[in-house]
């Protein structure tokens, strides 16, 4: 289960609505049902945060729940 992709889905949809999300989507080729069944490898992290930061406009690494 991706759940640090998931999390980064999370964030944007938080940060930049839902049109955010499907940019994520795009930019990265993967929806948010797809990326929820991946595993999370260091490649698809770093693939999801760069876009994710972008679309953002900041670094996303604060906004992450850390529990």
């Amino acid at each position: 289960m991706g759940a640090v992709i998931n999390e980064i889905y999370r964030i944007v949809t938080d940060r930049a609505g839902f049109k955010g999300r499907m940019r994520l989507a795009v930019r990265t080729g993967i929806s948010r049902t797809r990326a929820a069944q991946m595993e999370d490898t260091p490649d698809m992290i770093t693939k999801f945060k760069e876009a994710a930061d972008e679309i953002v406009g900041s670094d996303i690494d604060p906004y992450f729940d850390r529990r």
